[in-house]
């Protein structure tokens, strides 16, 4: 084996990481922004939202709109 193919062999190593790493940062990024955004979804967020959200003019809230449809339905 002589040099011109340990330098081959070198930048087609090389490339494999570049190409692997524009491939798969996109995907990453992708990921941790979904996890972000699921993490509005448990139930302590949720909760954290009804109890930070003020009340409606009418004096009810989702809640009592939630109970009192299902009461009739």
């Amino acid at each position: 084996m002589n040099a011109a193919h340990v330098v081959l062999i070198l930048l087609a190593l090389v490339g494999f990481f570049l190409l692997a790493t524009v491939l798969l940062v996109p995907i990453y990024l992708f990921l941790q922004r979904e996890k972000k955004a699921s993490e509005r979804w448990t139930p302590e967020a949720m909760a954290r939202r009804m109890r930070d959200t003020p009340p409606s003019p009418n004096g009810t809230t989702a809640h009592d709109v939630e109970d009192e449809h299902n009461r009739e339905g």
